[in-house]
């Protein structure tokens, strides 16, 4: 059997290496990272050389070390046990471009560069030097005639962009760590004049795009920016420089204020934590996509001339407090309005449906061409006023066409703690395990949902239902029991439990099942 696998082995072996250098380039650089893609190159000597074919060099630094149970923050110097070295993931970028110059015969053209730092402040700012060299041998070597060059680097760890908390009433806000900024890394000029640069992707750091020029960027379509900490006009220079701009993300943007977009007509728009930002004129006559996240919008937040002709995607996330007032109840519809032909919705907040009142729904549009529907939120055990029910089923009254249902149940915040307490407290097994958030009560009553009329695209269009971290309160348990009972024929039904003891799982898997035990076929059903 040994002698068998080997033999299949060295076949498989001795075809691949038949593949010219190109191919085999190629093949590796579709690898997750440059450090597989170089093992791969090292387990043959026939291979040796093929690094020098791979396009693309991808590398991601590691986490800061974890000492005695928390994570060392590398923006803070001085504390913890010891700073972690960056000189070596700094070293082992500029091996990986030099590699592809060691080998034999000519390297292939660069198509990507994509670096991602744990934290550059404080740590790396030593290396700018040779964050310079990479932008710069990746600008020399790429080929506009061999895709483009797709530049990607992010100078900290994705994570949250804003200290906005989602919270209820009821909840003492978490305090976040304030992060200090440290020296942010000046992107060169010679990025804004890269005419095969197709992708940009870049933040937290400071940029200098040529003054008073235009069409700098020719090739650009996809850009990204974090944090940037140049002025709006400085923003809106660099954008209105790339006249093939087809996807825009900027995410937490504090200087920019406003953002003129009318002469490039984008598929894809997202704005994230740019909470200074008040004004958005767009051209939205190809908008396929559009993404929102902060405070609900003022009335004249965004401005769409044409509307867009087709929208199959979009996202509107309120982080924050929950919305309490009419005036925010009635502004979040105003807003939904200008998406009222998308074929898929995620809504996001601190309570699901957003809590939406009744008063606020004649407000809220008729989304005719909505298919899928998502809404992201808490929906706390105590919810005894129907609130977030009536939100939800008020929701599903104005989707006549609605086919698929995800409900992502969040769990509660925590309550408030003090900076030592949220930085340094760490939780034995058995606290973790005893703070489950997993309820089951066979005799709570469903009030809520007797005396209510299911949606008319419940009994008639919905095929789908997800729920997903689902906990067993009583509000959840009633609002999944009328969308069980309810619901005229399902193709496929997915619950996945929050973490918890084994027996209220199954109880609570054994009370969905019983709900929809008319509804669906058992293998449609599944349970995580």
């Amino acid at each position: 059997m040994d002698h068998s696998r080997n033999a299949s082995a060295a076949g498989i072996d001795g075809r691949l290496s038949k593949l010219g250098d190109g191919v085999l380039g190629r093949i590796l650089s579709f690898l997750p990272s440059s450090k597989e893609s170089a093992r791969a190159a090292a387990l043959s000597s026939r291979w040796r050389d093929v690094f020098a074919a791979v396009h693309t060099v991808s590398l991601q630094q590691p986490e800061g070390v974890i000492y005695q149970g928390h994570r060392y923050d590398r923006s803070r110097p001085g504390e913890g046990h010891g700073d972690p070295s960056p000189a070596p993931f700094a070293s082992g970028v500029s091996a990986a471009l030099l590699a592809r110059h060691r080998c034999r015969g000519a390297a292939a053209p660069m198509r990507a560069l994509r670096v991602a730092f744990d934290c550059y402040a404080y740590e790396m700012a030593d290396h700018a030097s040779a964050v310079d060299q990479w932008i710069s041998y990746a600008v020399q070597q790429c080929a506009p005639e061999g895709g483009g060059l797709h530049l990607d680097l992010r100078f900290r760890r994705e994570g949250e962009i804003c200290a906005r908390a989602y919270c209820s009433p009821r909840r003492h806000q978490w305090q976040q760590h304030k992060e200090k900024e440290g020296k942010l890394y000046a992107v060169p000029r010679a990025v804004f004049s890269c005419a095969a640069l197709r992708t940009l992707c870049l933040g937290p750091c400071k940029l200098d795009p040529p003054p008073g020029a235009t069409g700098f960027l020719p090739s650009l379509e996809t850009l990204l920016l974090i944090q940037v900490a140049d002025s709006g006009a400085v923003i809106n220079r660099l954008v209105a420089g790339c006249p093939r701009l087809a996807d825009l993300t900027l995410e937490a943007c504090d200087t920019l204020t406003a953002l003129v977009l009318d002469g490039t007509p984008l598929c894809r728009l997202a704005l994230r934590c740019c909470h200074e930002l008040a004004t958005v004129a767009i051209d939205g006559s190809e908008l396929r996509a559009f993404e929102y996240r902060g405070a609900v919008p003022g009335p004249s937040f965004l401005a769409m001339r044409p509307a867009p002709r087709r929208l199959l995607s979009c996202s509107v996330d309120i982080c924050g407090e929950e919305l309490m007032s009419q005036a925010d109840h009635a502004g979040l519809c105003k807003f939904l309005c200008q998406f009222a032909k998308t074929e898929h919705l995620q809504l996001t907040s601190a309570r699901l449906g957003s809590g939406i009142n009744s008063a606020a729904f004649s407000g809220l549009p008729v989304f005719t061409t909505l298919r899928h529907l998502e809404l992201t939120s808490s929906m706390p055990h105590d919810d005894t006023s129907g609130a977030v029910f009536a939100a939800v089923v008020g929701i599903l009254e104005h989707a006549p066409s609605l086919e698929v249902l995800t409900l992502f149940f969040k769990p509660q915040p925590p309550d408030k703690l003090s900076d030592e307490q949220a930085y340094y407290r760490s939780y034995k097994e058995e606290e973790l395990l005893d703070a489950h958030h997993l309820r089951y009560d066979s005799q709570a009553p469903h009030s809520a949902a007797a005396v209510v009329l299911p949606p008319p695209c419940l009994s008639c269009r919905v095929r789908e239902i997800s729920l997903v971290h689902y906990q067993g309160g009583d509000a959840q348990r009633t609002l999944a029991k009328f969308l069980l009972v309810n619901v005229g024929r399902l193709d496929a039904l997915f619950c996945g439990f929050a973490e918890g003891p084994l027996w209220i799982q199954n109880k609570l898997m054994d009370e969905i099942r019983g709900w929809a035990v008319d509804k669906i076929e058992p293998d449609e059903t599944v349970f995580m």
